[in-house]
Parts: C-alpha cells; sequence; structure tokens
C-alpha cells in the first residue's frame, strides 16, 4: 500500500455505500475562536450552496468578540467547546445528524458547488473527498506567493488531506487526535489512507480568506507549528518523511510554474526557506525542552528531591 500500514481492523474493508436516499442529510462542522472578520462571509458561503440538505453547526472555544453572535444568525446548531479545534471539530462530529461530515475552517470561503461535487463523488463509491484550500491572492504579495505554491498541492494525496466523508468512518478512524496541534490534517489523512479506501478529488476549492499581509506573524506560526510538530511525527513516522519533506515531487510536477512566473517563484523559494528555517527552529527548541525535561526528571533530580 505505498508504504502505508495496512488497513486498521476497525476500518478494513470498508466502502462508502453510495448513498440511495434522495438529498442526504451533510453536516457542515465549523470550529471557531474569536472569528468574526471572516465568519459571516464563510457562513453564508455554506448557506450559500448549491445543495440544500445541509445542517450547519458551529462549535466556539469560548469566543470574547461578535462570533457567537454572528453564528447564532446562521447556524443551525451552536455549542461551546474547548480547549482546541480538534476537540471541537470532533464534538461538533459527535452531535451531528447528517451521513456525511465536511468540515470547513471559519476563514474560508465555499465555491457554491462544492457540496453538490462531493455528494456526488460520494455516491460514486468514493470513501473521501479532498476539497483544495487555496488562498485569496487578492489580499497582498504575500498570499500570491502562497497561493502559487498551495495551488501545485491540488490533486495530490501527499499534502492535502480529505475533509468530506461520512459521519460513521470519521468516527470509525477516532476522529482527530486532541492532542495532535499541528499536522492533526495529515495525521486524519494518513488514518484514512491505512484504511485502503477510495479518496476524490473535487475541482470546486474552498478559498482561505485571512491570509497573512505580513511575514513575521507567519514565521512565528511556522515557529509554533515546529515545537508541536513531535506530536504529529511520533504517530506518523513513514509520512512524515514526505509530508514535512523541504524537496517535494510537487514542485517537479509543475516545474512549468517556476519558469512562467520567474518573480513569484524566486519569492516562493525565499519564502520556503524561511517558513522551514522556523519550523526548524521551533521543531530545535521543543526537541532540547523535552531532553532537558527528561534529564531533569532523572535517578539524580529524583534523589535531590528526595532530600
Amino acid at each position: 500500500m505505498n508504504g502505508y500500514d495496512s488497513p486498521s481492523p476497525v476500518t478494513a474493508g470498508y466502502h462508502s455505500i453510495p448513498d440511495r436516499v434522495h438529498n442526504a442529510l451533510v453536516s457542515v462542522i465549523v470550529p471557531t475562536r474569536n472569528s468574526e472578520k471572516h465568519l459571516e462571509e464563510c457562513l453564508r458561503s455554506i448557506k450559500a450552496q448549491t445543495y440544500a440538505s445541509l445542517e450547519l453547526i458551529v462549535v466556539d472555544n469560548y469566543s470574547s468578540d461578535k462570533t457567537l453572535e454572528i453564528a447564532r444568525r446562521y447556524a443551525d446548531i451552536v455549542h461551546s467547546v474547548g480547549p482546541e479545534r480538534s476537540a471541537q471539530v470532533n464534538h461538533g462530529v459527535r452531535i451531528s445528524s447528517g451521513t456525511y461530515v465536511y468540515r470547513v475552517d471559519a476563514d474560508f470561503r465555499l465555491d457554491a458547488g462544492v457540496i453538490e461535487e462531493c455528494v456526488k463523488l460520494m455516491q460514486q463509491g468514493h470513501g473521501a473527498v479532498v476539497v483544495h484550500n487555496t488562498a485569496d491572492a487578492t489580499v497582498g504579495r504575500l498570499a500570491r506567493v502562497r497561493k502559487f505554491e498551495v495551488d501545485m498541492y491540488k490533486y495530490s494525496l501527499d499534502h492535502t488531506a480529505a475533509r468530506f466523508l461520512t459521519r460513521d468512518l470519521f468516527l470509525a478512524v477516532g476522529g482527530l487526535r486532541e492532542d495532535v496541534t499541528a499536522g492533526e490534517d495529515y495525521d486524519f489523512q494518513n488514518r484514512l489512507r491505512r484504511t485502503g479506501i477510495s479518496i476524490a478529488f473535487a475541482d470546486a476549492e474552498a478559498v482561505h480568506l485571512a491570509e497573512p499581509r505580513a511575514l513575521a506573524p507567519l514565521m512565528k506560526k511556522y515557529y509554533q507549528y515546529g515545537r508541536d510538530f513531535p506530536n504529529y511525527r511520533q504517530y506518523n513516522r513513514v509520512e512524515s518523511r514526505q509530508q514535512l519533506s523541504f524537496f517535494r515531487k510537487d514542485y517537479l510536477r509543475h516545474w512549468r510554474r517556476f519558469t512562467t512566473h520567474p518573480v513569484l517563484a524566486g519569492m516562493f523559494v525565499a519564502y520556503h526557506f524561511t517558513k522551514y528555517a522556523a519550523g526548524a527552529f521551533g521543531y530545535m527548541t521543543a526537541a532540547v525542552a523535552r531532553r532537558t525535561a527528561r534529564t531533569a526528571s532523572g535517578p539524580g533530580a529524583a534523589e535531590e528531591v528526595s532530600r
């Protein structure tokens, strides 16, 4: 299975059952925390889907802005749950009623036909669907660089993750790991692939609205990702070699983009080096902290405490 683990006993032989019920319910789960800036546009894009049989669930992490006020205007169900987004999504799926579930972050705008296309793909017998998350290039120069990068991952399973699937399968693979706060999408995708199911790609997209305008906050985020990634890696040692790789085969697959857009390509290379440096620094500081903690909790430390 391409180097991945065998199907788990829980999901071995699992296949998507084509929907024989007209307009099967889709539960859309939106985790939020102080998300007022883009939430209304996100929720309006969900309510405007060409597929009508929807249940919209917002799971908020105790926001202090107008997030809850906005959510209650659009959502069918609004709950407050913490401590972070993986737990929020898991809670949303547990309380959902849909045949299918679809996770959408609060700063994304959906193309109008996303959910209809996903349902059709599931009816064809696929077990899950990847909806490409692209960047809103109108935000600024950095957003254009990020779009240059992420659009190379469309139709690639190495650097994307399925967010549309049946509720039963989401629960069967254990949902999102709540101790993985960076790379939780990769971790979930890896467990889906280990089941051996067929994963399809939608042509319609989701657009990330909250694109950064400055580099420093983005590097701070990648530094924190680096600190958190050891939790992801302990569960995904084989897959992490490709998913966290600096050199990616998708770049070779789209080599013409680099020659067609040389200025963007040069900016991407600089950005790519910078974000990996930030992530590597975060990873190393976390490793040093863990080593220090192990040393401090060794026999010598215990003897010192007993005195």
